[in-house]
């Protein structure tokens, strides 16, 4: 795994345009009636960027490649790239993405869903008999 991963998948989104200066526009609004009104919606789109932006794809395209290794070998490669402090948030999204508490029911391997009920797996899991990290097909 990247040791830049936080940085890759955390990343704080720019706060402002990179192009203003090459695109000049009028500061405001003139009304008829020499009134100005500033409708420029900058305050809006900083505000909904304050926060920290998820960017989860390098972490599916990093299970993507190691899918039919053991599990243990890669989450020990995902606990030696994550010893930062945004490390345990890394960690959480894969545990996240990964089912590993499954069983094999006839041909179909299983897990629980949020509620307790049990479904078939979607996405990445660990197969119960091999240990190893697989992807479900998708239905179609």
């Amino acid at each position: 795994m990247r040791s830049d991963i936080a940085k890759v998948v955390f990343e704080k989104a720019k706060r402002t345009r990179t192009w203003v200066s090459k695109t000049p526009r009028p500061a405001a609004v003139e009304l008829d009636n020499d009134e100005q009104v500033d409708d420029r919606p900058d305050h809006i789109r900083r505000r909904s960027q304050i926060g920290r932006n998820s960017n989860k794809s390098p972490l599916e395209h990093f299970l993507a490649c190691r899918v039919g290794r053991p599990w243990d070998a890669v989450w020990s490669e995902i606990c030696a790239a994550t010893r930062n402090s945004l490390g345990r948030k890394i960690r959480h999204l894969v545990d996240c993405a990964v089912d590993r508490d499954c069983w094999i029911e006839g041909r179909t391997v299983m897990t629980r869903c949020c509620s307790g009920l049990p479904i078939k797996v979607r996405g990445f899991y660990v197969h119960p008999r091999s240990g190893l990290l697989r992807r479900a097909p998708e239905d179609r």
